[in-house]
């Protein structure tokens, strides 16, 4: 309590402190505990006590989950998800950044930096799924005299077969991202609250995708067409 007494004032509320530790998992018996005899957990969530009592506009966290419990986690989602101003947070922990971020800085290396609003594990699935495509558009593009001579297969491989199956329902969410991201451009409310550029390059991106994903989609097609004698 920095003007003293037992009462602290949390984003315009004026809270006894034992109420307000209570939030942290706190028992009445540690109030007249010192910070030196309480473990690394009760440390860290004092530490997020203190820091939800400031006054700021925007907080900046470095992989704010290590070394912290389940139930700590869980308090520090709940007051950042109410927090009211910008947060800028680095962390590797996908459920965590599933639940809070909005939008997504990933760093590629070599200075790229790319920005989506995906939620993080659907963006490493896409990642996974993206370059499992690219391996095969490299194995089907191979030219007559790279190709190993092998007996002519009688039915697609299993990774074919997998996406053939599953790329059609992909390319359909591709085009649904296409449509809201085309009308999102057409409405200024949208475009201003997201930024123009940023949903162009967005409606870009999506655009490549679709038309990588459709090439390949037809091209293993044609093959199970003339595997089957089609």
């Amino acid at each position: 309590c920095p003007n003293g007494g037992d009462r602290v004032d949390v984003r315009g509320k004026n809270m006894h402190v034992y109420g307000y530790l209570k939030n942290f998992l706190f028992p009445k018996e540690f109030l007249d505990k010192k910070i030196g005899t309480l473990s690394g957990g009760e440390k860290n969530r004092v530490a997020l006590a203190l820091l939800f009592t400031k006054n700021v506009d925007c907080l900046i966290l470095d992989e704010p989950t290590n070394d912290l419990d389940i139930p700590t986690i869980n308090i520090l989602e709940e007051y950042l998800l109410s927090f009211q101003g910008a947060l800028l947070f680095v962390s590797h922990d996908r459920y965590f950044i599933d639940k809070i971020a909005k939008k997504l800085f990933v760093f590629k290396g070599d200075g790229v930096v790319e920005e989506s609003y995906m939620p993080y594990s659907q963006y490493l699935e896409v990642e996974k799924e993206q370059k499992e495509y690219e391996e095969l558009e490299k194995e089907i593009i191979l030219t007559p005299k790279e190709q190993k001579p092998k007996s002519t297969p009688k039915k697609l491989g299993y990774k074919e077969q997998r996406l053939l199956d599953s790329l059609p329902r992909e390319i359909e969410i591709l085009e649904s991202k296409l449509e809201e991201l085309t009308c999102c451009l057409s409405d200024p409310k949208c475009y201003e609250e997201r930024g123009i550029a940023t949903v162009a390059e967005e409606l870009e991106k999506i655009k490549e995708e679709y038309e990588s994903k459709g090439m390949l989609f037809l091209e293993i097609q044609e093959r199970a067409e003339e595997l089957n004698g089609k």
